[in-house]
C-alpha cells in the first residue's frame, strides 16, 4: 500500500478528533457533580478495556490489481487490552474485512499501545504489533485468484481518543497492514475505524474541567471554622491512601477540633460489597487508621479520636436514585 493512502487516513482521523474536541470543549461551560471532581491526574488509569468498532479498509489504486481490481471492503474490530498506566499497556484485536478481493479476511493482532494525552480528555494514541491473517477465499476454486490461506503482518496504527467519563471513550484512527499476500503479489492494506471502548474499574462520575485545585487551596486558607458536623471521604476501589479531597475536608476537621476542644471525633471505616469479606474489612480498617494518623499528625490527641471499621456490614443510608458506591467506599467521621 502506498504511503499517501495512510496519510491521508491518519490525517482525516486527526482532524475530525481535533474538531470533536473543540466543540466539547466550548458546550462545556459549567458541570455539577454528585460526587468529588476527579482530573484525569488524580485516579489510577489502570486496568482492562473493551472495544468495538466500525470501519473500512482501502488498497490503493496502484494495488489495486494484486487484489483482484477491489479497493475496499467493510470492516468490523473487536479489541481488548491492559493499560499498566496512561501512558502503556498490551492490547490485542479480531478484524473481520467483507469481500475483499473476493475473500473475507479474518485478522488477529496482537502488540503494544502507547498513549500521549493532549488535554484533559483529548489523547493520541500508536500501536505496534503483529497480525495473523487468515482468508475465507471465495474463488480459489476457478483458479484465477485466491490470497493466500494464512500469513503473517507487520502492523501499526495511529489514532485520537476522546474521554466521554473516566470509564467510556471514543476512538477514530488507522491501521496499517503490511504485505498481505495473493497470487497476484502482495499489497499493503490501511484500515480506517471508529469506535467505542470501556475501561473496568473506573470512577462512575463523569468527566469534569475545572480548575479547582487553585481555588481549593484558596478556600482552604481563607476557611473560618466550619459548622459541619459529619463528613464523608470517598474513595476508590482498593484505595486505603488519603486522597487530595480527603485531605482538605480533614482541613476543616482540625479546624473545628483546634477551636474546640471539648469535640471529640468518631472515626468510621467501610467499604462496598465489591471483593472477598476479608479483603473488605483489612481494607476498610487501614482507611480509618489513615484517617486516624493523619489527624494525630496534625495535632490531634489519640484520646479525642474513636476509631472502627465496619466493611460492608453498616452501608451508610444513600438517596434509592444514587446507583454508585462511591458512598460505602469512604471514611465517615462524626463531631460530637
Amino acid at each position: 500500500m502506498k504511503l499517501k493512502s495512510l496519510s491521508l487516513s491518519v490525517l482525516a482521523a486527526l482532524s475530525l478528533g481535533v474538531a470533536t474536541s473543540a466543540m466539547a470543549a466550548d458546550a462545556t461551560t459549567s458541570t455539577t457533580a454528585t460526587a468529588p471532581a476527579q482530573t484525569a491526574s488524580s485516579y489510577d488509569q489502570s486496568g482492562f478495556w473493551v472495544g468495538g468498532a466500525l470501519g473500512m479498509g482501502y488498497v490503493g489504486k496502484g494495488d489495486s490489481h494484486v487484489f483482484n481490481g477491489a479497493t475496499e471492503a467493510p470492516s468490523v474490530k473487536l479489541d481488548a487490552g491492559y493499560d499498566f498506566n496512561k501512558y502503556f499497556g498490551l492490547y490485542g484485536s479480531y478484524d473481520y474485512m467483507h469481500d475483499l478481493g473476493n475473500a473475507d479476511l479474518h485478522l488477529a493482532t496482537l502488540g503494544m499501545k502507547g498513549n500521549l494525552p493532549l488535554t484533559q480528555k483529548l489523547s493520541a494514541f500508536g500501536k505496534v504489533g503483529a497480525t495473523y491473517v487468515y482468508a475465507d477465499d471465495k474463488s480459489i476454486d476457478k483458479n484465477l485468484f485466491h490470497m493466500k490461506s494464512d500469513s503473517f503482518s507487520a502492523t501499526a496504527g495511529l489514532g485520537l481518543s476522546y474521554q466521554i467519563t473516566h470509564a467510556l471513550s471514543t476512538q477514530i484512527g488507522a491501521d496499517y497492514y503490511q504485505n498481505l499476500r495473493t497470487s497476484h503479489g502482495h499489497a499493503d492494506l490501511t484500515q480506517a475505524y471508529w469506535g467505542m471502548t470501556y475501561k473496568f474499574g473506573q470512577p462512575a462520575t463523569p468527566m469534569v474541567v475545572t480548575n479547582n485545585v487553585e481555588v481549593v487551596k484558596e478556600v482552604a486558607v481563607e476557611s473560618q471554622v466550619p459548622t459541619r458536623s459529619s463528613y464523608v471521604l470517598p474513595y476508590q476501589n482498593g484505595q486505603t491512601k488519603l486522597n487530595d479531597y480527603g485531605r482538605y475536608n480533614l482541613g476543616e476537621v482540625i479546624a473545628t477540633m483546634q477551636a474546640n476542644p471539648e469535640v471529640n471525633a468518631q472515626i468510621i471505616g467501610r467499604a462496598d460489597k465489591v471483593g472477598s469479606a476479608a479483603i473488605n474489612e483489612k481494607v476498610s480498617a487501614e482507611r480509618a487508621a489513615n484517617v486516624a494518623n493523619y489527624l494525630e499528625a496534625n495535632g490531634i490527641d489519640a484520646s479525642r479520636l474513636t476509631v472502627s471499621s465496619v466493611s460492608y456490614n453498616d452501608p451508610i443510608k444513600t438517596d434509592a436514585a444514587t446507583k454508585t458506591n462511591y458512598v460505602q467506599r469512604s471514611v465517615q467521621i462524626i463531631l460530637k
